[in-house]
């Protein structure tokens, strides 16, 4: 079992990840991700799916044209959890490293 955080810890864990924001609503947090072309859209989405199996965590991934967007909740806790931060955190590792 993982410990849901609260709206406020949400907020500070996401302040020093480019980009990403929380919906206090529907509870996840999402960025989104521009490319030069599908191509590289499509091989960023290939990476946060091999980093998602290694974190047994799985995000929501929609891509549109050269934009990707990724959103996160841990769904058995209804809300953002440690998971999502650190999974927010590889991702912003892939694309900043």
């Amino acid at each position: 079992m993982v410990d849901l955080l609260s709206d406020e810890n949400v907020e500070k864990s996401l302040k020093g990840l480019d980009g990403w924001n929380y919906n206090d609503v529907y509870r996840q947090i999402h960025k989104e991700f521009m490319f030069n072309s599908f191509e590289s859209a499509t091989t960023f989405v290939q990476h946060v799916a091999s980093l998602a199996s290694e974190l047994s965590h799985y995000p929501e991934i929609h891509v549109k044209e050269s934009n990707v967007t990724i959103t996160s909740t841990t769904t058995d806790e209804n809300g953002v959890t440690e998971k999502d931060i650190a999974l927010a955190e590889s991702i912003e590792i892939l694309v900043t490293g």
